[in-house]
């Protein structure tokens, strides 16, 4: 790659980035909570309590007067979603499209990086058809570290031999840009998840767009040497 290609790496969120994650982890949430007899959570709370990986999640949805029920909480919601999440999970509009432009412009070094676990994530993408454009999936178990901790992403770019500045951070939570600043990395937010558009310019992202789509003119607009376009058919060219 030239010295002057920016990014020369991406690296995007799963849940509320790529992924329309809501109403899967709710459903499976909700029949789990009331499997123990307790109230059920609605989608806009799943919304504002997503993002920071499943036990925070729970913790949030027991409260503290049912925390010793986090075992037994942690097991049933897990195995639901491990049964239904596929089926309840569809892509965000746009999400292949802007997949294939990063991969075309960056010789495959886009990356996942979830704080959801990696197994969990790559069946997804290759259930939905988007694990081609994807080089390497990382969750908290990948390497010890959960975003916001830089741990998280430093090794995905080391991986690719990219440095942290050389790199974008795309995602859709104020805790994603946060991550990147912690890294040394530039980020770019899109609207669809728990924070509105206000709360995610206070949380100093490179720019916010509302959808995948924009993601990917805010792209051909700024990128550095980027000289691949994907059309809607996924056909690329110069």
């Amino acid at each position: 790659m030239t010295e002057s290609r920016w990014p020369e790496a991406v690296l995007f969120d799963l849940d509320g980035t790529l992924a329309d994650s809501f109403f899967g982890i709710q459903a499976a949430l909700a029949r789990a909570l009331e499997s123990l007899g307790l109230p059920q959570r609605d989608v806009d709370w799943v919304r504002r309590h997503v993002g920071r990986g499943a036990r925070p999640l729970l913790e949030d949805a027991l409260g503290g007067e049912h925390a010793h029920l986090l075992s037994a909480l942690g097991e049933r919601f897990q195995r639901l979603y491990i049964a239904t999440y596929l089926d309840n999970t569809p892509p965000r509009q746009g999400a292949a499209e802007l997949l294939a432009l990063a991969h075309a412009n960056t010789s495959g070094r886009v990356a996942v990086v979830s704080n959801k676990v990696a197994p969990l994530c790559r069946t997804w993408l290759e259930h939905v058809g988007l694990l081609r454009w994807v080089a390497l999936v990382a969750g908290p178990d990948t390497y010890g570290a959960a975003k916001p901790d830089p741990a998280a992403v430093l090794p995905v770019l080391e991986a690719f031999g990219v440095p942290p500045e050389a790199g974008l951070l795309v995602g859709d939570m104020p805790i994603d840009a946060e991550t990147a600043a912690n890294a040394g990395m530039a980020s770019l937010l899109v609207e669809g998840g728990a924070a509105d558009r206000d709360e995610l310019r206070q949380a100093h992202p490179r720019s916010v767009v509302g959808d995948l789509g924009e993601v990917r003119e805010w792209l051909l607009q700024h990128a550095r040497g980027w000289g691949y376009h994907v059309s809607s058919e996924g056909r690329s060219g110069e």
